[in-house]
């Protein structure tokens, strides 16, 4: 008998494919970062023409520019920042990557190139953010702060060159570089150089050059004494040197955009000067851009130019604090239609609890913003007497003729002469004093470190940018404008019920 095997039959479960996202909560940030830059698209298609190196339209990526940029977004946002570590996030199969990027895995060199190409996007998408918290009145542009804060910069401390010495090093080059011949000094400097054949006519001039130029310098000249393509391009180093290189002070060859900035506990270092412009509504950040300049002295009339012309609106208020005090950029302010509140040096003293205890120091007599006068200590009102030319502005000179007459003369003046004290001779000086003084400028001015300074500890504690991670100032720029982002993003997230956009 034979016995027949029974059938047995495979069932097969149904194969159901998850879209990406399906595990994330509606509340997820990803899915906030692709439902704006969905929005962003759909308002600005123009800025996602991708383009070849020749500048004309060109193949898509395999990744669409929308998914690469929510990538860099929310990579930044969990703490990855460079091209290999968001290749390690990505390889975990992220949920959110995967939801962002629609299943499509960049690789590295295709994130690297994004950046580097497209990097305009971030800016623009910056701007987005802050006209997408206007559109759900996160942002009115009546009240906003400036300030300032230093990043450490990417490069070697010690890889620099003092002023002199890049001027001694573009002498010899453009003194000796242009001899042409075998037995030219150019040709000889080669040899020692390269060859370390040294002949006797020219040890003066090598024991001068090792001690005019350091390490650093003699490197330059070793490139440059290489080809003629080689001198040109250190000449035109040598310029970008020179632009940013003060009188007397030195530069980093690493990147020469980077200045001595102050950091924390005293600490000097190269690094570079970042400006914030907060919207105090909500906290957005309306501006972050990285500065040339090593003060702030001069950026309170970039900021009111950038505003207007970026976002076409005029701030009521403009709150800054003493660095960015200066007698043409609050003259600026009035005449634009901004209210500025800005304490000059004896404001921001007391402000900050920076007390003398010397009761004939300036700011220990109080000023009348109203009668234009000081008090000295012995009663006396100090007023304008006359006018004197101080680092190019014009300041009223004020004392007072009982001098003479007081018994603390000899402890208040610091000559046989009257006590005398300088204040601008402006009316934005006077207009300015009051507005400060006024119970409402004090209200206004203490949302100032509310909203800058909680911005600056986003940026350096939760996100942990302390030293910048790319060299050079475009990239560094770009950057933390992909930190402002990320900040206004939480902030949009955090105001809104996402749920509802």
């Amino acid at each position: 008998m034979i016995r027949v095997a029974p059938v047995q039959r495979c069932l097969q479960s149904k194969l159901i494919l998850e879209k990406p996202g399906d595990n994330l909560d509606d509340e997820h940030i990803a899915k906030l970062i692709v439902y704006m830059i969905n929005d962003f698209e759909k308002k600005k298609p123009y800025l996602f023409h991708e383009r070849n190196v020749n500048g004309k339209i060109g193949p898509k990526f395999q990744n669409e520019l929308k998914e690469l940029l929510g990538l860099y977004i929310f990579a930044t946002f969990r703490l990855q920042r460079t091209c290999r570590k968001i290749e390690s996030f990505l390889s975990d199969k992220n949920e959110a990557c995967k939801y962002i990027t629609n299943n499509k895995l960049p690789k590295k060199s295709k994130i690297n190139e994004f950046k580097n190409e497209y990097s305009y996007l971030i800016n623009e998408f910056l701007l987005f953010t802050v006209e997408f918290g206007a559109q759900f009145n996160l942002v009115d542009f009546k009240i906003v702060t400036v300030d300032s804060t230093t990043v450490e910069a990417s490069v070697d401390e010690y890889r620099r060159l003092k002023y002199d010495q890049i001027l001694y090093l573009e002498n010899l080059i453009l003194k000796y570089s242009k001899s042409k011949g075998k037995l030219s000094i150019w040709k000889k400097l080669r040899k020692f150089f390269y060859y370390k054949e040294l002949e006797d006519k020219l040890v003066d001039l090598v024991e001068e050059i090792y001690k005019k130029l350091n390490k650093n310098g003699r490197e330059l000249l070793i490139v440059a004494l290489k080809s003629k393509k080689a001198c040109k391009k250190i000449l035109d180093f040598i310029e970008v040197l020179k632009d940013n290189c003060p009188k007397g002070k030195f530069v980093n060859l690493t990147d020469p955009y980077t200045k001595r900035v102050l950091l924390k506990k005293g600490k000097t270092m190269f690094g570079y000067l970042i400006q914030t412009v907060t919207d105090v509504k909500t906290g957005l950040i309306i501006m972050q851009n990285v500065v040339e300049e090593q003060t702030d002295a001069s950026q309170l009339i970039k900021v009111i130019d950038y505003i207007q012309y970026t976002y076409d609106k005029t701030p009521q208020y403009l709150l800054a604090d003493n660095g960015y005090y200066k007698i043409e950029s609050l003259e600026y302010a009035f005449y634009n239609g901004i209210t500025p509140i800005v304490p000059d040096r004896t404001e921001s003293m007391n402000i900050n609890g920076i007390k003398n205890d010397d009761p004939f120091a300036k700011h220990n007599m109080p000023f009348d913003s109203i009668n234009n006068n000081f008090t000295c200590p012995y009663g006396q009102k100090l007023i304008p007497t006359k006018t004197r030319m101080i680092y190019g502005v014009l300041n009223n000179v004020y004392t007072t003729d009982k001098c003479p007459e007081c018994p603390y003369k000899d402890q208040c003046a610091k000559t046989h002469k009257n006590r005398k004290l300088y204040e601008p001779l402006s009316p934005a000086f006077l207009k300015e004093k009051r507005i400060f003084q006024s119970s409402q400028g004090k209200k206004l001015y203490k949302l100032r470190p509310i909203f800058s300074e909680g911005n600056f500890a986003d940026l350096k504690s939760h996100q942990e940018f302390h030293k910048s991670r790319r060299i050079g100032f475009n990239k560094v720029d770009i950057d933390l404008k992909l930190e402002a982002i990320v900040i206004n993003i939480k902030k949009i997230k955090k105001h809104l019920n996402v749920t509802l956009i």
